[in-house]
């Protein structure tokens, strides 16, 4: 008897499951960018060491976090799919938290990375 691994069946979508996986995608980013943000401040910005602390411990959840993506995602797609993402994400923080705003070069950038996470992610694998 052959059984299929989650890996070749892959998810099944349904509408709630898509905005499930990326809302746990979202979670995940700002998890790891507001963490590593902390850390950053702490380091970088002599700032107090409670922002280590608290960055630490919010980059521990977010070790946590890509673990709710539904049955069928792999921990390798998953990981992929959400590294570009997180180049979303990253230049948003920086724009929304640092006033850094992305240029034309981040804006495409951005754009190939969540096409390339488009078909990663919802490509049929039955």
């Amino acid at each position: 008897m052959h059984i299929e691994s989650p890996a070749a069946t892959g998810i099944e979508w349904t509408v709630g499951k898509v905005f499930w996986t990326l809302g746990v995608f979202v979670l995940a980013g700002l998890a790891e960018i507001g963490g590593g943000w902390l850390v950053w401040q702490a380091v970088r910005n002599k700032k107090g060491w409670y922002y280590f602390v608290g960055g630490a411990l919010v980059l521990v959840a977010y070790g946590v976090i890509p673990t709710l993506q539904p049955d069928g995602a792999t921990f390798a797609r998953v990981y992929a799919v959400y590294g570009g993402i997180f180049i979303v994400m990253s230049y948003g923080w920086g724009w929304a938290v640092d006033g850094d705003r992305p240029d034309r070069g981040d804006w495409v950038g951005s754009a190939i990375a969540l096409a390339g996470v488009a078909v990663a992610w919802f490509w049929p694998r039955r």
